[in-house]
């Protein structure tokens, strides 16, 4: 049945993309007498951020959409979710190959990550090339951003020395697009028909020549929901043991087990210390729950921080982190809060932090600081903003 899928999905899609250039005249006539607001669509892997990244792009004058076909179970909340109409994949097949076809006529820019289009790839961890290659003659810039599996490689994360993201995987092949050769190819490929790859933190090992400078994780601490992000900074109290709060995707990639050695450790020589997981969880229940936090644990392998850790940040909630390059992976390092820990340090950092709880609460609010300052919508779009203007990108 999948073969039969895929045979009849790469026939409809090659006629699809044939449709497609037979668009550039209707195209070139609409933008001529179009008056309205240049469309740019952030989409492909359904990632939490694509949706604020579209946010942050529309306070520079731009209509941004984000759209996804399905998402994941951490949040539903982009422009357009098309989940009721691709839950069949017969259907699914159909419905992108019309989002192509609209996307040729009435899109201004396109932005992806790194392993996935409109159009549905045979592979995981790849795109089908002639879609990019479309989108190419038809002068439709697009922008490609990396979020992690979508770029890291066994051979160059190995290379980064040890721990790293690969020390525990148990998945090979499933987790990242792993394969050396095939990242090479991929990047190439995807430079080719890109006007620009942006990358940060460890993932700019995967990418030579991308940008770096972008920062491209932002919180929405002013919209709507400002409410999610409100301030709950950790309260010295002696009395109360220590609550450490770690929201690992996936327990093999953030050294999670050694956390929970270390807190039990503790726990047996009676430091107070007391420890939450918070796994499979929808990302407004999480953030409940990070609220509650005396402390934030990221992970102790990539050598990068995450989204969780913006999130803890932005809620005034110290982080500990793994940070492998700290000059190179951190935006504004001098006046980035996060605590720095390493597996042979960990038990030492947790227990320095239970003795001087002020300290909790004098980081707290630094890391707050810090995300008002440069993690903000506002603060990313300056930053896309100078990025387009270097780039010739009209806006």
């Amino acid at each position: 049945m999948r073969k039969i899928f895929w045979l009849g999905y790469d026939l409809l899609s090659t006629l699809t993309i044939a449709l497609a250039l037979l668009i550039l005249p209707l195209r070139i006539i609409t933008k001529k007498f179009s008056r309205r607001q240049p469309l740019s669509l952030w989409t492909g892997t359904p990632i939490i951020t694509m949706a604020f990244n579209a946010r942050a792009e529309s306070l520079m004058g731009v209509n941004a959409k984000s759209l996804v076909y399905r998402p994941y179970f951490i949040t539903k909340d982009f422009d357009y979710n098309l989940s009721r109409w691709t839950s069949v994949p017969i259907i699914a097949g159909l419905v992108s190959l019309a989002v192509f076809l609209w996307a040729c006529l009435s899109v201004d820019r396109l932005h992806f990550y790194c392993d996935r289009g409109l159009l549905f790839p045979r592979k995981p961890f790849s795109l089908d090339y002639r879609e990019l290659f479309v989108y190419k003659l038809l002068k439709i810039p697009v922008f490609f951003w990396t979020y992690g599996a979508d770029i890291r490689s066994r051979q160059t994360t190995k290379g980064l020395g040890d721990p790293n993201c690969c020390s525990e995987c148990t998945l090979v092949g499933k987790a990242c697009i792993c394969d050396e050769a095939k990242r090479i190819h991929n990047l190439e490929k995807l430079k080719h028909y890109s006007k620009a790859i942006f990358s940060m933190g460890d993932m700019i090992e995967y990418t030579p020549g991308s940008r770096n400078d972008l920062f491209f994780w932002p919180i929405d601490l002013y919209g709507a929901n400002a409410d999610k992000y409100e301030p709950a900074y950790p309260q010295p109290d002696a009395t109360k043991p220590i609550r450490i709060v770690h929201a690992p995707n996936h327990r093999m990639f953030k050294g999670t087990h050694f956390l929970i050695e270390a807190v039990k450790n503790l726990q047996a020589e009676g430091i107070p210390v007391e420890l939450t997981l918070v796994e499979k969880v929808p990302n407004d229940e999480a953030l409940n729950i990070y609220r509650s936090a005396d402390l934030i644990f990221d992970q102790c392998l990539i050598g990068f921080h995450g989204y969780f850790a913006l999130e803890g940040m932005a809620m005034g909630k110290p982080v500990m982190c793994f940070i492998r390059k700290p000059q190179e992976y951190l935006l504004h390092p001098e006046e980035c809060p996060i605590i720095n820990t390493q597996i042979t340090n960990l038990e030492k950092d947790i227990c320095t932090l239970v003795e001087n709880r002020q300290q909790l609460r004098d980081i707290g609010i630094s890391s707050r600081q810090y995300i008002e300052k440069y993690f903000t919508l506002e603060a990313f779009a300056e930053r896309l903003k100078t990025a387009y203007e270097d780039l010739g990108v009209t806006v």
